[in-house]
């Protein structure tokens, strides 16, 4: 068996959940798949999982500090559309248009979640993590 190594972009200080970062902790390019399940405590197929999971949380990551298109703004408006209705599509512009060059999808998502309470903070989320937004 090959040893596994870290995803590209993968960093210590990525942030990723404790089930992750425990296997991650012993993938240093060397190891086989095998050593890496055994120093982790867990099975072979929980490392591949595990690895898995640490590049999807690197690539959202990366997305997040990607420029909004106008493809992913329509998708934000069609989400935050479920929590408050058609006046989404005027909160998103204004925000767009409030960030200009720095309209990451983090600093969009960000500053609409300011205007909004707990509640619909909490549903938007789930809209935008159903519709792959997040």
């Amino acid at each position: 068996m090959s040893a596994p190594v870290w995803p590209d972009g993968l960093q210590d200080g990525t942030p990723l959940p404790f089930s992750v970062w425990r296997v991650m902790h012993h993938v240093d390019g060397t190891r086989d798949v095998t050593e890496v399940a055994r120093l982790a405590g867990v099975t072979v197929p929980d490392v591949q999982e595990r690895l898995n999971a640490a590049a999807a949380w690197v690539a959202r990551a990366a997305q997040r500090d990607l420029p909004v298109s106008d493809d992913l703004a329509e998708r934000i408006i069609q989400c935050l559309t479920g929590v408050v209705g058609p006046v989404a599509a005027v909160m998103v512009d204004e925000v767009l248009d409030d960030l200009g060059e720095q309209a990451t999808l983090n600093a969009t998502l960000s500053t609409l979640a300011k205007q909004l309470t707990p509640e619909r903070v909490q549903l938007f989320a789930r809209l935008l993590r159903e519709r792959g937004v997040t």
